[in-house]
């Protein structure tokens, strides 16, 4: 069986702790508190810990050195600085009452130095005659008075920016650290837009640039510039957005376009028949409307003379067709019986146009152009015949040759009027440019059109690799949320199963000793875990180099509870024992000497009460648990590592 030494509270100890237990107005020879303090917690706390002294010998309370300097800026401005100073900082410059550095130090006529505002609370609350808290001294508060001395020295003193553990590594006197933190890249700050994003300073740029919701972007294709969670709702509708034409596939346009492409280009957008106010129902594709109209030609004559029948029986009209020349041939007697059919639909159609509004509404533009039609046909038979009947006199030739010249006029400006593709003659049959330079400047603007649909397809592109970027980084961070949950599960599932007996190693045995010995961490606290499955939760606190009257000599070990999920039906406050252990390394079984000490609980303390923060702030344990000269000079450290056991035995179960 393993040797060890084994340390029990003696009857004499227990005796000369509770004799000298007392409140805290009373005559104290030291600062030693019954419960120990650890300073991680909230500053409400602290004040609470002041309510009791204790003085003991080896087991006692160890306040707590460690510190959260990186949330310092929200710290009340009631107590002391609670910052991590470069070099170990003096005793003399330390609070006797929240054990923190002066702030706005003042000095008694007894010659003890408090902060303002701890001294002038402890005077103010004292409700016996005030005495001074460390000599026991009648003191009032015209007895104290400002040290300005000590208040530059202390300003003068160099420490670590609060946010050292987010990465700033900046060190600066302590009078000049507000102006850094208000410039400082890692401290915590709101976005400006008012997105419930709090954030570091350093990041607060991506933020707005890339991330939060309610930044101002810009369309990729309008350039409108509007909030971000908008952005694509205006995608949708955005009249510059390129968009594919449903029935040709043309993807070369924009939204504003598309509507005048379905009217006037698209060659597969169905259309109605020019004749579908006289009578003709097909619709066909517009690239198919000219074989449509040679095919139903017969069908589009025979509608447009009935019409004409109607207008004529409708309107009453009686055109004279006798011969007032008396001068014709068999071929000119059939130019004129054309010309005169001509003449009468054109002045049928002036006199449907005059009546219109009597008659309803009509298309203006289709008599205009049916009868243009129909002149057309008539002078291109007229001239075809004219071309072959032969000249029995010289006034009948100049007018068959005046008759032909104008007929040819009025089919080339009929088929003008009529077509849609005879480059260099517009819609009234005016002159447009040369064919060569209309070829040309259509080239050019298909050019234009397609380096205008590649670049609307490299920005969407680079819009879609925007949006698949932001898809990524949320999926990371979620994952990164998700990775660290399973592990505080895991930590949580580790703790509970322990069934009470934590074993915790401890490894950069040195670095952890070098940071307490030079003050940057003087505590370090182990993962919590629990006295049963569900049972109590706790942890262990250890100063690597001491507290208090220890420090420098002692290893410290204390135990904390915790708040757990269960503590609601636990029993409180606990009654138990705990048992803390030491463990020597040594490979021969027979050579190792544990150290073990065993906490018995005292349930008016407050260590021992249902907790009301995340980690009670008091706990109870051993100041002077294990000489440092013994643990560095033996098996207790091997690999640079060192074990702690804690054994927790629960009186009420």
């Amino acid at each position: 069986m393993d040797a060890f030494v084994q340390r029990n509270n003696t009857h004499e100890r227990q005796q000369h702790d509770s004799s000298t237990a007392i409140s805290w107005p009373q005559s104290v020879s030291s600062v030693n508190t019954d419960t120990s303090y650890d300073q991680n917690s909230d500053p409400a706390g602290r004040q609470n810990h002041f309510s009791h002294v204790h003085r003991s010998g080896q087991m006692a309370s160890g306040s707590g050195s460690d510190c959260s300097s990186g949330f310092q800026f929200n710290q009340r401005r009631e107590e002391g600085y609670d910052y991590d100073f470069v070099l170990p900082r003096e005793d003399k410059y330390d609070c006797p009452i929240c054990l923190l550095v002066l702030r706005d130090p003042y000095q008694t006529e007894c010659g003890h130095r408090f902060c303002q505002n701890c001294i002038k609370r402890w005077l103010r609350e004292t409700e016996a005659e005030p005495r001074c808290p460390v000599d026991n001294a009648p003191l009032g508060e015209g007895q104290i008075f400002p040290d300005n001395f000590a208040k530059r020295e202390i300003l003068a003193l160099l420490v670590k920016c609060p946010n050292h553990k987010e990465g700033c590594d900046t060190q600066v006197v302590l009078k000049q650290l507000q102006k850094h933190l208000e410039i400082c890249e890692f401290a915590c700050v709101p976005c400006p837009n008012r997105c419930s994003h709090i954030l570091l300073r350093k990041d607060l740029n991506n933020h707005l640039e890339d991330v939060c919701h309610l930044r101002t972007v810009k369309c990729p294709t309008c350039h409108t510039e509007l909030q971000a969670e908008y952005l694509q709702n205006h995608v949708d509708i955005c009249p510059l957005a390129n968009v594919e034409c449903q029935f040709c596939g043309n993807d070369g346009l924009i939204r504003e376009q598309l509507q005048r492409h379905l009217s006037n280009d698209c060659p597969k957008a169905v259309i109605d028949c020019d004749f579908r106010e006289l009578g003709c129902k097909e619709t066909v594709e517009r690239q198919a409307m000219a074989k449509h109209m040679q095919h139903c030609q017969q069908d589009h004559m025979q509608q447009m003379c009935t019409t004409i029948v109607s207008l004529v029986r409708l309107l009453q009209l009686k055109p004279n067709l006798n011969d007032t020349s008396g001068q014709t041939s068999n071929q000119g007697g059939q130019g004129e019986e054309g010309e005169n059919s001509l003449n009468v639909l054109s002045g049928l159609l002036q006199t449907s146009m005059a009546l219109g509004p009597q008659l309803g509404p009509q298309p203006p533009q289709r008599p205009h152009r049916l009868r243009q039609q129909f002149s057309t046909d008539n002078m291109l038979s007229h001239a075809s015949s004219d071309s072959s009947t032969s000249r029995s006199g010289e006034a009948i030739g100049r007018r068959d040759d005046d008759r032909a010249i104008s007929a040819r006029t009025q089919a080339m400006s009929t088929v003008s009027m009529t077509s849609n593709h005879i480059p260099g003659v517009d819609l009234e049959g005016a002159p447009r440019l040369p064919f060569h330079q209309d070829f040309e400047f259509q080239s050019l603007k298909c050019q234009n059109a397609t380096q205008d649909e590649s670049l609307a397809r490299h920005e969407q592109s680079l819009v879609e690799i925007q949006q698949k970027n932001d898809t990524l980084e949320r999926t990371n961070r979620d994952l990164r949320s998700k990775v660290k949950a399973l592990e505080s599960t895991l930590a949580d599932i580790e703790g509970r199963t322990c069934n009470g007996t934590y074993l915790w190693k401890i490894k950069n045995y040195s670095k952890f000793r070098r940071e307490a010995e030079h003050g940057d961490t003087t505590a370090i606290h182990s993962p919590p875990f629990y006295s049963s499955f569900y049972g109590y939760k706790l942890c262990i606190r250890v100063n690597l180099n001491g507290v208090d009257s220890a420090r420098g000599t002692h290893l410290s070990v204390f135990i904390h509870f915790m708040q757990g999920e269960y503590d609601d039906i636990l029993e409180w406050p606990f009654s138990g024992r705990i048992v803390l252990t030491v463990l020597d390394q040594n490979p021969i079984c027979e050579q190792r000497h544990h150290v073990i000490e065993t906490l018995v609980s005292k349930p008016h303390l407050a260590a021992f009460q249902k907790p009301v923060t995340p980690r009670n702030h008091k706990g109870f344990g051993y100041m002077e648990f294990l000489p440092l000269g013994i643990l560095d000079n033996s098996n207790y450290i091997k690999n640079d590592t060192l074990l702690i056991r804690a054994f927790i035995v629960n009186s009420s179960t």
